[in-house]
């Protein structure tokens, strides 16, 4: 978005209606942070955290998804796999404000479910049900931390949480954007 910092404030998490974790143990780093998402929860917000070990923030999570280190990129292209197959994206969001999706797009869709949990470790169905659950409770939202930046791969996770957000249109609402917990 042209600065790294998040997109929308803590407390719009309250008008979130599902949260994405990745790359975030906010419970043990951000623990004032994390008190924004206990209160969306409050309000109905549905808790995904995707880590490769069970912490206490992933305690808190409706979803806990055990993702294989270093493949988040395919996991994100296995949830827009799904959310394109099922029309779920926001296609006139993508219209108005995307460019050059169709490109990315056409990557996106290499990445079947197979190959997704061939390369993640993470079932299909577990995918399916991220993505479903992100596509059908909007606006949701996207919190990573060091976890998804700190990698040789960092910038391309970061760009691919992005393009999730594009997808769905959940960027410029409140409720929506990203989330990165820092500092």
């Amino acid at each position: 978005w042209g600065y790294g910092a998040m997109t929308n404030s803590y407390n719009d998490m309250q008008f979130s209606k599902a949260a994405l974790y990745i790359g975030s143990n906010a419970a043990e780093a951000h623990p004032v942070s994390m008190l924004h998402m206990l209160h969306a929860k409050e309000n109905g917000c549905k808790m995904i955290v995707v880590d490769p070990r069970f912490t206490r923030t992933a305690a808190k999570a409706d979803q806990y998804v055990r993702i294989r280190s270093g493949t988040d990129i395919p996991f994100i292209w296995g949830m827009l796999y799904h959310i394109f197959k099922n029309g779920w994206e926001d296609q006139k969001y993508i219209d108005d404000r995307v460019f050059g999706l169709e490109k990315v797009k056409e990557e996106i869709m290499t990445w079947t479910p197979e190959r997704v949990q061939e390369v993640t470790g993470i079932p299909e169905e577990q995918v399916f049900k991220v993505a479903q659950t992100l596509a059908m409770n909007r606006p949701s939202t996207v919190v990573w931390c060091m976890g998804q930046t700190q990698h040789t791969v960092g910038n391309a996770n970061v760009r691919a949480m992005c393009i999730l957000q594009l997808v769905l249109g959940n960027v410029g609402v409140s409720g929506g954007g990203t989330k990165i917990f820092r500092g």
